[in-house]
């Protein structure tokens, strides 16, 4: 796609991924709708991009909630007409052991990392298939292919927003809709600080936001991880299940007792 011109939409715009990936749009000349709770946020950042030359319309929006989508795709529609580009990046950590979760700590996990994204992606979806092209990104992490100890509802959610998007790129690629899911490793970002990771083992946040852009200009689809080589892991785990879930056992062990990605604090507006 070229994207001089084109319409983004961006979720969880107000820092981390979503932050740098409206930047990196707008540098390549698109108009970036920003999107998430903390307006404050998102003004600052549309005021960085228009000092630049840009153009930013931030939006006040809680994925999460019906109601502020449909207001979403509406002012999106008043503004531009259409939507080129959807990235559905919002999401909060949902680490630690199950039975420590409280059930509205998992239900807000599953509403914002799963649930927001099919629900931008089905309110949005009727603008793209009435211009007969669009692309939308799905933001999940590598713990979407591999079932990552003491964090079950992040796992989940992200294997989630996997298997939906391999299955709606399926049915929407002939209707020219492209849907790409970006599966990045850890990156320590403000929501994901990814505090007890080996250094070597950390993906710069930047790193992750050129493949996001890349993925829309070169059409990349169905699925992209990040760094690519850690796509090998998902190939350990299909064709040596016995050895893949001997070292996953070590790691438990390593990780038990330990806080990974919690939610005792209320979810950071930042997050979403």
């Amino acid at each position: 796609m070229e994207l001089h011109g084109a319409v983004v939409v961006v979720t969880g715009a107000s820092s981390g991924f979503g932050e740098l990936t409206a930047l990196q749009f707008a540098r390549e000349g698109a108009s970036v709708v920003l999107v998430a709770r903390r307006m404050e946020r998102l003004e600052v950042l549309a005021g960085r991009i228009r000092v630049q030359g840009g153009t930013a319309v931030p939006v006040a929006c809680d994925v999460a909630e019906i109601a502020d989508l449909e207001l979403l795709r509406d002012r999106v529609y008043g503004e531009f007409g259409r939507c080129d580009v959807l990235v559905n990046d919002a999401g909060i950590a949902g680490g630690g052991p199950l039975t420590e979760l409280s059930i509205k700590q998992i239900e807000r996990v599953v509403r914002v990392n799963f649930l927001g994204t099919v629900l931008a992606t089905k309110i949005f979806l009727p603008m793209m298939l009435e211009q007969g092209r669009g692309h939308i990104v799905n933001i999940a992490s590598l713990a979407g292919r591999l079932a990552m100890p003491n964090s079950s509802m992040y796992t989940a959610s992200k294997h989630a927003v996997v298997g939906f998007s391999e299955s709606l790129h399926y049915e929407l690629k002939p209707r020219g809709i492209l849907v790409t899911v970006v599966n990045p490793s850890a990156s320590p970002t403000e929501g994901f600080p990814q505090t007890g990771v080996p250094k070597a083992l950390l993906v710069p946040p930047e790193r992750v936001v050129r493949a996001i852009v890349d993925v829309v200009k070169r059409g990349r689809t169905p699925e992209v991880t990040v760094p690519r080589y850690t796509s090998a892991l998902q190939a350990f785990r299909v064709l040596t299940p016995s050895p893949y879930r001997w070292c996953m056992r070590l790691v438990s062990k390593r990780l038990a007792g330990t806080r990974v990605g919690t939610l005792e604090q209320p979810p950071k507006d930042g997050d979403l």
